[in-house]
């Protein structure tokens, strides 16, 4: 019996691969929200997908942080222009 289970299981994942992801993401954020919480649990994947973004543009070759250091001097010098 446990032989089958295994060999349907196996079968299963792997002819459906975007399903086991999701399965995993599924258990792991479960999990997370049992453990910790619900609003713990979105704080930390919210810090999680700003670092992602953050760590995205800084990898790119498009000078992220010069960009963003022009774009406060613009903010700072349009607001305290008289």
């Amino acid at each position: 019996m446990w032989e089958d289970l295994k060999l349907i299981a196996s079968r299963f994942f792997e002819t459906h691969r975007t399903r086991k992801q999701g399965f995993i993401v599924g258990l792991v954020a479960g999990a997370a929200i049992l453990t910790f919480g619900f609003f713990n649990t979105v704080f930390a994947v919210g810090c999680g997908l700003v670092g992602l973004y953050f760590g995205a543009k800084l990898e790119g070759n498009d000078d992220f942080i010069d960009k963003t250091l022009e774009r406060l001097n613009r903010v700072r010098s349009d607001k305290f222009r008289r």
